[in-house]
């Protein structure tokens, strides 16, 4: 049994449509029906008569039409390009020995997607095909549903191809014989058989299997981000979504529900709507301040107060966390040095309101010497100081909504500041248009893939250096945002009361 086993095994992935080139996987010498790897500068196409490849690899030859490959510098066959039958498209896949990877045309058909994933596919008539994201989905074969993962989504794509080699790294041993394919599972036996088509291709029918409606999977997704998002308006995730401002963030469904935790934690009076105000045209050239607190509870620190400070022209807002109002004079001189570094350009003006943090001595000193004009709000009118004073109520919405959401202890309102505003930078606003904050600043589309929902549960990996043989890899946290030294998340371990910052991380954005 055994060596006619391994009899059966020689003649696997022997595909008969030209595609060798030493990629068998048989185990004779000379791996399969390939050439093996002699040089091909002197050979001489019978096709184009040109050098350096054979008539069956000849791109404009009508056999050679039907596959594609990487553009990328390892030159992978991608996959086989099949000939137009009277299969039904949604229930039938093609077997291929040339694909590296499992392609579907229809985005809808995968869960779990990524859509950051991008590359680019050539066929061997040199025409090209883009990579869009990627996914896992399910399929039934005989009456059981696989689940096949790492799926690639290509436009345009008009068959549903499993590749041979993804399956082999799936415990899947795949053998042909007299025009017989059989798949195997190495715990599970025969899992199917089929046969050859008439385009010499191997079909099997895989009924889709999609886990829920393309509106539901939507819906669902735009809840989750408007959940990552500090809970953003679901017009304000729609712009980003509809405009591509942020890369990362998946197409999202329009939907108008009204979050219990938003109205908890953002609900307020109508205003009267203002006309525009004078504008900055240049980055620096004026920059928004205003102290908010005390807050209570103050936080693990001892802190009581956050300040922000906006610059015109960009909108970006910058937080610093405060034990009192007087250490608003060295956070303006550490933000000056800060920006100024990172644009080249001066801080020209500073508009804040009159509070004695602002107006002492050695702020007014510090101004004059570096050259930065002031403006001032009138006593008790605190709407000239408006771009402040919204950044600043923005931000403690986001707080209440992320804080109410998921229950964390209020003494980490500093954390939730912090993310409050990172989140804010990465948002729709009116007042730049087409863009966000961190793109008007920085001149670079920011990514959200990193996004998480604040205060979720999440598994930091030990280090080996930090645990014994026996001890756990992981230990369960909670998400308190990014870090600000490094690319990193920032997490607070309940049972050692500290805070860690990790980036190996698994998260339960459900817990």
């Amino acid at each position: 049994m055994k060596g006619q086993q391994e009899s059966t095994e020689e003649q696997a992935l022997k595909v008969s449509n030209g595609r060798g080139s030493g990629r068998g996987r048989g185990r004779s010498s000379n791996r399969g029906r390939g050439r093996g790897r002699q040089s091909k500068e002197l050979v001489e196409c019978y096709k184009c008569h040109k050098l350096a490849h054979y008539q069956s690899e000849c791109p404009t030859w009508e056999g050679n039409a039907h596959y594609a490959e990487f553009n990328d510098d390892e030159d992978m066959l991608l996959m086989a390009k099949t000939e137009e039958q009277n299969f039904n498209k949604i229930e039938t896949w093609f077997l291929d020995s040339g694909c590296s990877n499992h392609m579907v045309g229809h985005k809808e058909w995968l869960f779990e997607f990524d859509d950051s994933y991008k590359d680019s596919v050539k066929l061997g008539d040199d025409s090209k095909m883009d990579v869009k994201g990627k996914g896992n989905i399910k399929l039934s074969i005989n009456n059981i549903v696989h689940v096949i993962s790492n799926v690639y989504y290509v436009p345009g794509l008009k068959t549903n191809l499993l590749s041979i080699g993804q399956l082999q790294q799936r415990q899947i041993s795949i053998i042909f014989k007299n025009d017989m394919c059989k798949v195997f599972h190495d715990d599970r036996g025969l899992l199917f058989t089929t046969h050859m088509s008439k385009n010499r291709m191997y079909v099997i029918t895989a009924p889709m299997i999609i886990p829920m409606c393309l509106k539901t999977t939507k819906q669902e997704s735009t809840q989750l981000w408007h959940d990552k998002y500090g809970h953003l308006s679901f017009k304000g995730l729609n712009t980003l979504s509809r405009k591509q401002m942020v890369n990362g963030l998946p197409e999202l469904e329009e939907i108008e529900e009204n979050c219990a935790d938003c109205l908890s934690g953002k609900q307020h009076r109508d205003t009267v709507p203002k006309q525009a105000n004078w504008r900055a045209s240049m980055k620096l050239e004026l920059i928004h301040s205003d102290i908010c607190g005390p807050i209570t509870p103050q936080s693990n620190g001892g802190n009581r107060y956050f300040m922000t400070l906006t610059d015109d022209y960009s909108r970006k807002t910058w937080s610093y966390i405060l034990k009192e109002k007087s250490n608003a004079f060295e956070v303006l001189k550490n933000f000056k040095a800060l920006v100024e570094k990172e644009t080249g350009c001066s801080i020209l003006c500073l508009r804040t309101d009159r509070g004695g943090e602002y107006t002492s001595n050695e702020f007014n000193e510090f101004c004059s010497n570096e050259g930065i004009k002031r403006q001032l709000t009138t006593a008790y009118t605190p709407q000239q100081n408006g771009v402040s004073e919204r950044k600043n109520r923005i931000i403690l919405n986001i707080v209440r909504s992320m804080i109410n959401a998921r229950r964390v202890p209020k003494t980490f309102w500093p954390e939730a500041v912090k993310w409050a505003t990172y989140v804010m930078n990465r948002s729709p606003t009116f007042s730049v248009k087409d863009m966000t904050p961190e793109e008007a600043w920085s001149g670079s589309k920011p990514s959200v893939h990193h996004f998480r929902i604040f205060g979720c549960l999440a598994h930091v990996h030990i280090p080996d250096k930090q645990r014994k043989k026996l001890d756990n890899k992981s230990k369960r946290c909670v998400l308190l945002g990014v870090s600000d030294e490094s690319k990193a998340y920032k997490l607070y371990d309940p049972v050692d009361k500290k805070i860690i910052i990790s980036r190996d991380v698994v998260f339960e954005e459900s817990k």
